[in-house]
């Protein structure tokens, strides 16, 4: 079984989604968004096909700045599994990348997920972070068992949307705060890490996305289903008041999901435990080039 790879292209739609079908119980996202991915000029989508030119492999790259490539949705058909596809298609990607002048490739892996982590260690990254995600039902009202059973507490300290003229402020915090070096000075934007910069900062508070309290500030996203918060600065002594808050926040939206990812650091953990949420822990890597 022999196989090449080549720039995707449209009428690769019909075999991926033929083959990612499968990849969680839901499915995939793939398809869905492979038009998108096409379509950006900022990235590259290489397939991997077979001696009929039919896609059976899938991988993405996309630069997030001049310096910077992220590597994303990579699938292999179950039948072209462990022979090499993927990291064949990550190679090509990074050379893109490289001659787009990108400095460092990073992914990220699930933490349970130990054939990806050593597929991408083998190909020469190393991993820089562990995250949380953290994620629990917006109307669960009902007791924490890890919280002593006790009703949720509304915050003292109500979030409210800032101005991107905070933005400043909020950046220099964090740089002095507890979160920057877990956080290696990254942050995630609809799941994809990259370097945090004040513009980031700007960007979304003149989109509504940067909030503060006197606790803090964050940035959140949302679609149909879920809120996200998808960057954070507070200290321990205030993370407690900062998520009732956040779960205030979501409760007054249309969300049914209330989901946080932040840097794996203890007191974040137990803080986010106590509140009701489910931890999953995720792998960051990166490649210099």
């Amino acid at each position: 079984m022999s196989y090449s790879i080549r720039a995707a292209r449209p009428d690769d739609a019909d075999a991926i989604a033929g083959f990612t079908q499968t990849t969680f119980d839901w499915g995939d996202y793939i398809p869905r968004v492979f038009p998108e991915w096409i379509a950006d000029e900022r990235g590259r989508v290489v397939v991997a096909v077979d001696e009929g030119d039919a896609a059976i492999a899938i991988s993405r790259g996309v630069m997030l700045s001049d310096t910077e490539l992220w590597l994303q949705g990579a699938r292999v058909s179950e039948p072209w599994r462990r022979k090499g596809i993927a990291s064949d298609l990550g190679e090509a990607l990074i050379e893109w990348g490289a001659g787009q002048g990108a400095r460092v490739a990073r992914l990220l892996t699930e933490g349970w997920n130990e054939p990806a982590q050593r597929q991408v260690e083998h190909g020469g990254f190393h991993r820089t972070g562990i995250w949380l995600m953290a994620s629990r039902a917006v109307f669960d009202r009902g007791p924490v068992i890890s919280g002593n059973g006790g009703q949720r507490a509304k915050a003292r300290r109500k979030l409210e949307i800032a101005h991107s003229s905070e933005a400043i402020p909020a950046w220099v915090s964090w740089r002095s705060g507890p979160l920057l070096q877990p956080a290696r000075g990254l942050h995630v934007d609809g799941w994809r890490w990259s370097r945090l910069t004040a513009e980031h900062l700007e960007r979304a508070g003149k989109h509504g996305r940067l909030w503060s309290s006197q606790a803090g500030w964050l940035v959140t996203r949302a679609d149909d289903e879920s809120l996200y918060i998808e960057w954070l600065e507070c200290g321990p002594q205030d993370i407690g008041d900062m998520l009732r808050a956040i779960v205030d926040l979501a409760t007054d939206s249309p969300a049914r999901e209330l989901r946080i990812t932040v840097p794996n650091v203890d007191w974040l953990a137990e803080a986010l435990a106590n509140a009701g949420f489910e931890n999953e822990l995720l792998y960051l890597y990166e490649r210099p080039l």
